[in-house]
């Protein structure tokens, strides 16, 4: 997609570019805005931030992070989107693609405790009843069947043991700062009954592989 207003003159002078936006409807500043992250998702997301102001268009992005931002990216489309969408929104929104994209809910619902409001009883609620709701739909081993059929589990890599293993639960207190995984067998990809706690920087999560059974 091919700017119709942002030149790369504009792109290399990031508080040129803001005023530029800031000259257009915001409209035309969504769809800038879209162009942009095409090219550098961090600048996209910070000058969303700066420059809309309708919900709705924070909302969007927010879809367009779950469907295209891998499991570390989608960090920071929550770190810029959440705040100005809401926590509870969020949730809302989670919840409702749960039963049809369960791979975009986990990427995202893996970050959401890192960013629970303090002291917010109710937040806390509901992201626990999102969690468990989770991982019903996920199952035993987190599995999750996409419309065709294929039943897929979520796997991580350990980056420094190299191990695989599966997400398996973590402390609303914690604020992300450990998880707990359980490991797997690295020939079949099948539990071996290891658990163990790991920390998030320490995790790849890899794309979701089908079962071969």
């Amino acid at each position: 997609m091919t700017s119709r207003f942002i030149t790369d003159k504009d792109f290399e002078d990031h508080k040129a570019l803001q005023r530029r936006l800031m000259s257009l409807p915001e409209s035309d500043q969504f769809d800038e805005i879209n162009t942009l992250l095409d090219r550098d998702s961090v600048i996209g997301l910070k000058l969303a931030n700066a420059v809309l102001k309708n919900k709705k268009h924070f909302e969007l992005l927010l879809e367009r992070g779950l469907e295209k931002a891998n499991a570390s990216e989608i960090e920071l489309w929550l770190k810029y989107l959440l705040p100005r969408i809401g926590f509870r929104r969020v949730i809302a929104i989670l919840s409702n693609k749960l039963s049809q994209q369960p791979q975009q809910v986990a990427k995202a619902s893996y970050w959401l405790p890192k960013f629970l409001p303090k002291g917010n009883e109710q937040a806390a609620r509901l992201l626990k009843n999102l969690l468990n709701q989770e991982k019903q739909m996920l199952g035993e081993e987190y599995k999750a069947v996409n419309p065709s059929g294929q039943v897929y589990k979520l796997i991580f890599r350990i980056k420094s043991t190299g191990e695989f293993a599966v997400f398996g639960g973590y402390q609303l207190g914690s604020k992300g700062s450990k998880i707990i995984v359980e490991i797997l067998n690295s020939s079949d990809l099948y539990p071996t009954g290891g658990v163990r706690q790991v920390s998030p920087g320490d995790i790849e999560i890899l794309d979701p592989q089908p079962y071969d059974d």
